[in-house]
């Protein structure tokens, strides 16, 4: 997987984080998004992140979720990140990022997931 990060900060509307991904993710590319997120956003308030998987293909498996997410360092996670995650056409990797989605609430994270980029935007410009 390949990705590119860009960061946004506009003084009266907030902090912005915006992640394209291309290729094909597996656990490890999870990891360093996962990564790339938590550095660039730590010491931000309330950033709102859109990565956009639309390009990319899921290579993950649903029962290795819980593993996965049980073992992601979220102790430096800034908890006022809200994350829209955007699929790829394909209804597989929609529906694995759902089970993923679950999983990383489940440990206090908020984010959700789409398979529409108006209706993440609007989602993410909602309160956090």
């Amino acid at each position: 997987m390949n990705f590119q990060a860009k960061l946004f900060s506009w003084q009266d509307q907030g902090n912005h984080l915006i992640i394209l991904a291309r290729g094909a993710i597996d656990w490890p590319a999870f990891r360093r998004l996962f990564g790339e997120i938590e550095t660039a956003t730590q010491h931000l308030s309330e950033c709102k992140v859109l990565v956009d998987l639309s390009d990319s293909t899921c290579r993950v498996e649903a029962p290795e979720i819980d593993v996965f997410v049980s073992g992601l360092p979220l102790d430096r996670w800034p908890r006022g990140n809200k994350v829209a995650f955007v699929s790829g056409l394909d209804l597989s990797d929609f529906h694995r990022l759902c089970f993923l989605r679950i999983a990383l609430v489940g440990r206090g994270l908020t984010m959700e997931v789409f398979r529409d980029f108006k209706v993440a935007i609007d989602w993410l410009a909602g309160p956090v």
